[in-house]
């Protein structure tokens, strides 16, 4: 008799075993979504994180000032033939180019115009450096393209998007270019006081 009430006992615990164990299981229509979390949670625990972007760090300043009178032709649409320039440079180069910002200003008498830098790139096309990006002038917005090398400055203004010309090194043809100009004189070389600064 003591055997049967032990074995009735026993199976009565068994069973509040197994009960407990289904009241701790998910319902069916519930373990997809639970399955998914445990899923998301073993991914984020192997998850390997990329080496650190650095793009956005500054590299180089260049800090550029001084004046120039313009190439002849060069005469910003007719209106500046042999003006004098004054230029202001300022760049942060950025690790990845495409990064960088800045502001390019160049003004004689009632002319004045600033580029917003959006990218740079060195050895560009005749440039040791160059710079692209948008201008207000005279109540339009226009891209700009910059090239600088010790020999000369060139600066451009175009409706035309540069996107296409900045990914293989070119600059937009004469007709293209709504206004410009270029610091180079026939038979002078043209230094500039350039300076770079590295961080």
């Amino acid at each position: 008799m003591k055997k049967l009430i032990s074995l009735i006992v026993a199976l009565a615990t068994l069973s509040l075993i197994f009960t407990g164990c289904s009241l701790l299981t998910a319902p069916p229509s519930e373990q997809n979504e639970l399955d998914s979390v445990i899923s998301k949670t073993v991914d984020i625990i192997d998850f390997t994180e990329n080496v650190k972007n650095d793009d956005h760090k500054v590299k180089n300043k260049w800090d550029l000032k001084g004046s120039f009178v313009a190439h002849p032709g060069y005469n910003w649409g007719g209106q500046a033939e042999g003006a004098t320039w004054e230029y202001s440079i300022h760049i942060k180069e950025a690790m990845n180019g495409d990064y960088s910002v800045g502001s390019i200003r160049f003004s004689t008498g009632d002319i004045e115009v600033v580029g917003q830098v959006k990218q740079t790139a060195r050895s560009y096309n005749w440039g040791d450096i160059a710079a692209a990006g948008t201008a207000e002038y005279n109540d339009t917005t226009y891209y700009f393209l910059f090239l600088y090398a010790e020999r000369a400055i060139w600066f451009a203004l175009s409706t035309t998007p540069y996107d296409t010309y900045w990914t293989t090194g070119k600059i937009w043809s004469p007709s293209l270019r709504a206004y410009q100009l270029h610091s180079k004189v026939p038979d002078e070389t043209f230094v500039i006081d350039y300076k770079e600064i590295h961080e």
